[in-house]
């Protein structure tokens, strides 16, 4: 009789709900980047992007499903050799932009950027997606035995817990800056940010962190406006302080740096209702399927498209909320914790610089911008959410 109560508890129970969404994201997916066909550069047009996406998509279910079938502990537990390998890719990356220039069949700079291998056959390899969410499942590791040996709160302990976070995540956050990119660092720093904001660190680092991040936005506009000299410095000028130009005055640079945000707002803004139709090409701007895909969905849908968009993401992001509410161990939550901050980070982000609250940073939408490497990192930590899902249903069983 116990052994049959066990085999129960052990019965995965899928989330049909939860599948459901993921479902639904990856039919927006398609849809969009189908839709971003006739807008896309010559040399992408008539390439089946939406098919591609197809495939990275069928390919992410099954690496979903053999992680809840490889065991999410061995996921935690084998993370530091997916970290070191990560951390070879990236550093290879650098030699080729600094040091030797390696062939371009293996890497090729795109847009400036040194941050993809060329995979013959199948597209291109990001290793900062991946590095990404390995940190936040080896920085949930780390919170969660800082904490079963952490015998007061004080800031003593928090200062052990930055250190130990910090000698882990500080490391590819270089590496990926000098690619030049901007946008994967910000995203770890602000997961990072949220993990540590619940793992029991005392409240006035919260408060303080909250501070922070509106002093450093708002301080970026002040210094704009008054010293650009020294926000050049600040951010080492080039295409970074070409982008704030390009936001904070966008009509002044509308054929250069604020070209991009000038057609999204122009996009956007005339789409109305329902848009201006199925595939319609109104004008042409740069990465529709990727950074700028909610555009692609303003444009031939209109605010019932989008609105329907920003619907499912939040539906997705609150079902994982619960999910992490509803279990009971701590370190699956801290990585739950730090994979919402992502997703959020991302979602306004990235639907706040196409409408000109946010300068343009290429952060994608997840799950809807066209990628493999994004769509199949987030299956990751996705198949813990799942394992997760399970336990707090047989839980509820028994």
């Amino acid at each position: 009789m116990s052994q049959v109560l066990e085999q129960t508890r052990k019965k995965f129970h899928i989330d049909r709900s939860l599948s459901l969404l993921l479902l639904l994201l990856m039919a927006t997916s398609l849809l969009a980047v189908y839709c971003a066909d006739p807008i896309m550069s010559s040399q992408l047009q008539g390439t089946h992007l939406w098919l591609k996406q197809g495939v990275w998509y069928v390919t992410g279910f099954l690496l979903l499903a053999f992680l809840t079938r490889f065991g999410i502990d061995r996921l935690f537990t084998g993370v530091k050799i997916f970290y070191w390998v990560l951390m070879v890719l990236l550093a290879v990356l650098l030699v080729d932009r600094y040091l030797i220039d390696l062939p371009d069949i293996l890497v090729r700079p795109v847009n400036g950027t040194t941050a993809w291998y060329q995979i013959p056959g199948l597209g291109t390899f990001q290793p900062s997606e991946f590095m990404k969410v390995v940190l936040i499942i080896m920085i949930a590791n780390i919170i969660h035995e800082h904490n079963q040996h952490k015998t007061e709160m004080s800031f003593a302990s928090d200062f052990q817990l930055f250190w130990k976070v910090g000698k882990i995540a500080l490391p590819p956050l270089a590496l990926i800056f000098l690619e030049p990119d901007t946008g994967v660092p910000l995203i770890i720093v602000i997961s990072i940010l949220v993990m540590l904001a619940v793992s029991g660190v005392r409240r006035e680092w919260v408060w303080l962190g909250c501070f922070c991040l509106v002093v450093g936005f708002f301080g970026i506009i002040l210094l704009f406006e008054f010293y650009p000299n020294v926000l050049s410095s600040l951010l080492g000028g080039g295409y970074r302080m070409r982008r704030i130009y390009g936001w904070l005055e966008t009509e002044r640079y509308i054929n250069s740096w604020g070209n991009q945000l000038y057609t999204s707002l122009l996009t956007i803004g005339s789409s109305g209702l329902t848009g201006h139709g199925f595939r319609e090409v109104l004008i042409r701007f740069p990465e529709p399927q990727t950074d700028f895909i909610f555009s692609v969905i303003g444009q031939n849908f209109g605010f019932l498209g989008t609105s329907a968009v920003v619907l499912m993401i939040t539906a997705f992001d609150l079902k994982l909320i619960r999910i992490a509410m509803q279990y009971e161990l701590p370190r699956e939550r801290y990585m739950i914790a730090g994979m919402l901050g992502m997703l959020l980070f991302q979602q306004v982000v990235n639907m706040g610089m196409v409408i000109g609250l946010f300068p343009i940073t290429g952060i994608t939408l997840p799950f809807i911008s066209y990628g493999g490497s994004s769509m199949l990192s987030y299956m990751i930590p996705l198949a813990i959410v799942f394992y997760m899902s399970s336990e707090n249903k047989a839980r509820l069983m028994h």
